[in-house]
């Protein structure tokens, strides 16, 4: 996902309504777990993408006095440890029967460490979300308490002995954003120099009950090819991207029902023109399907 993928946090976050735990039954609970995966950028610069969470609640919008904390134990977790299906869990907890429409995450802090071992650090607390507060597909910063609302697409009906699973993917690419970028060196030796960065968090929020996945190998005549880029596309938008790993295999994971195309990049190569017609086109997601797609490449001329 071309997203340093946890605050590669473009927000592409799915949810919403409304949720009133007024007739709950005493002692019914059921489990909410909250996973958290990352749309990585071209890392090969960076080493860490780190995130420091202090708090995540869940509760509903209508009602301030429905939060339940799910976690407050401060987690720093590096996004670019999550990628190709790689996630960790934030949080999985028994909560009260009712209805739920929003998570609301609690962020101290975010750092990048480059290749050649200078840091940068980002503190909310000092400098602030950066945006204007609202944010697109549900997210709301709030300034004042330096945590993000996320709205869920559809409310979260907790039952007695239900169990409910969520991914945060957060877009590391479009989240940090690094400041007085310059580049020494050539071709392989070429290492980035920058004097900061700027945390925008961008993220996707997805019911994993509604989702499937996206997984393969890029190969060519020689073998399995690392860090080629996989974007998925939707209606002609980016809808996440990721890059090959060191085997050649991708997966991107989360991908909700729904009509996609899958672009396949590789500096030096291009598309094989045999054995990918069925890879050429629309595919469809179905909810809890994996879908195995493979892409062969060849060299340009």
């Amino acid at each position: 996902m071309k997203n340093i993928k946890l605050f590669s946090i473009a927000v592409l976050v799915l949810f919403a309504t409304s949720c009133s735990n007024d007739n709950t039954t005493p002692n019914s609970f059921g489990n909410v777990t909250v996973n958290m995966t990352d749309a990585p950028m071209h890392y090969n610069q960076f080493t860490k993408a780190n995130v420091t969470i202090d708090k995540m609640e869940i509760g509903n919008s209508t009602n301030p006095n429905s939060f339940i904390t799910m976690s407050n134990t401060p987690m720093k977790i590096n996004l670019l440890g999550l990628v190709n299906g790689i996630t960790e869990t934030m949080a999985s907890l028994e909560v009260p029967e009712g209805t739920y429409n929003m998570i609301r995450l609690y962020m101290s802090s975010t750092e990048m460490v480059m290749k050649n071992g200078n840091s940068y650090q980002y503190s909310m607390e000092q400098n602030g979300f950066s945006g204007n507060g609202m944010m697109q597909n549900g997210m709301m910063l709030n300034k004042d308490t330096r945590s993000i609302d996320i709205a869920f697409e559809h409310s979260l009906m907790v039952s007695n002995g239900s169990m409910n699973e969520y991914l945060l993917d957060i877009d590391v690419e479009h989240s940090f954003i690094p400041n007085g970028v310059s580049f020494s060196g050539m071709g392989a030796n070429m290492m980035m120099n920058m004097t900061g960065f700027t945390f925008t968090p961008m993220m996707r929020f997805i019911n994993m009950q509604n989702a499937g996945s996206f997984e393969g190998t890029v190969y060519d005549s020689n073998g399995n090819l690392a860090n080629a880029t996989i974007t998925l596309l939707q209606n002609g938008s980016v809808y996440t991207t990721t890059h090959t790993n060191s085997n050649g295999e991708y997966a991107l994971i989360g991908i909700p029902e729904g009509d996609y195309t899958i672009m396949v990049e590789m500096d030096g190569y291009i598309l094989n023109p045999v054995g990918n017609e069925a890879n050429i086109g629309v595919l469809h997601m179905v909810p809890s399907s994996k879908m195995i797609v493979d892409f062969s490449m060849i060299l340009k001329n």
